[in-house]
């Protein structure tokens, strides 16, 4: 059976890291908000003569790992193994990669939740009944699979799991998303992250219900000091947003994708801005 697949990106709304937790991983608030930015999956699944399963996988990206290391692969495995699926199948997957890698727009866990939501489909896998177990199978692949399970506007905090649907939450602007053709590794931004482990912050997003331009301080994201640090043609670029006339600008995840918000009426200034970061042969997407 064959499948055609949109995996969707992400921004971050505001990113606050609260505190370092026992098990090494930090916790987090912040919001997450689903772009029209998307790769495309294409999924052939048929049962296999051979006593094993197979997932071979292609992309027309060169970087992207073919291997175990590749978070599809993981997703297969892992769905195999927690629902015990007894019969052996091969999996072809093939990944047309838009999103830019790297970029704090959470390319790799959507591709993961999506390959996810085909298998859960594809095997009659009951969600009511299975909640729990998704949850932890998601999160056992990457902090922020979950959001992709759902891909609404959601509030999230501890690694990023324990998320609440915000239905009437909604960007009024056109976002347009640039990245300088950098990747910035969370990993490192992790551990780079100058942190107190006796502070902890207390929450200003839980309660957010809209985006409100009048506080924009709300919406920090705290890896920007660092990673502005060390790439400071972020920095750049967020200056440049606000000079050409974004009403808010900021970067995404760990970066290294910026975003800047423009009002739907005033689309010429949107239009010069995009053009301002294409001539400069940066990634660019408007999403609305």
């Amino acid at each position: 059976m064959n499948f055609d697949l949109k995996s969707y990106a992400k921004i971050n709304l505001g990113l606050r890291i609260l505190n370092k937790r026992n098990d090494g991983y930090h916790n987090i608030e912040t919001i997450f908000y689903p772009l029209k930015l998307h790769d495309d999956i294409y999924i052939q699944i048929d049962k296999s003569s051979d006593n094993f399963n197979s997932v071979i996988l292609k992309s027309n990206k060169s970087y992207i790992p073919l291997n175990k290391d590749n978070l599809c692969y993981k997703a297969v495995e892992k769905f195999f193994r927690i629902f015990e699926i007894k019969d052996f199948y091969i999996l072809k997957i093939d990944l047309k990669k838009i999103i830019p890698v790297g970029g704090g727009l959470g390319g790799g866990s959507s591709n993961a939740a999506t390959i996810l939501k085909c298998l859960i489909k594809y095997f009659n896998i009951n969600i009511e009944s299975n909640k729990k177990k998704i949850l932890e199978l998601a999160l056992s692949i990457g902090s922020d699979v979950p959001f992709f399970l759902l891909m609404k506007p959601c509030y999230a905090e501890g690694r990023g799991e324990k998320m609440k649907i915000l239905n009437n939450f909604r960007l009024d602007y056109d976002i347009l998303i640039v990245n300088p053709n950098l990747h910035v590794s969370t990993k490192w931004a992790f551990e780079k992250l100058d942190f107190d482990p006796e502070l902890k912050k207390e929450f200003v997003l839980k309660d957010m219900d809209h985006f409100d331009l009048k506080n924009p301080a709300i919406f920090k994201n705290d890896f920007e000091e660092l990673v502005f640090r060390k790439y400071n043609l972020l920095r750049e670029i967020k200056n440049d947003f606000l000079n050409l006339g974004a009403v808010y600008s900021s970067m995404s995840g760990s970066g290294a994708t910026m975003y800047g918000l423009f009002y739907k009426n005033k689309k010429d200034i949107l239009l010069r801005c995009l053009d301002y970061f294409k001539n400069k042969n940066f990634f660019t997407f408007v999403s609305d």
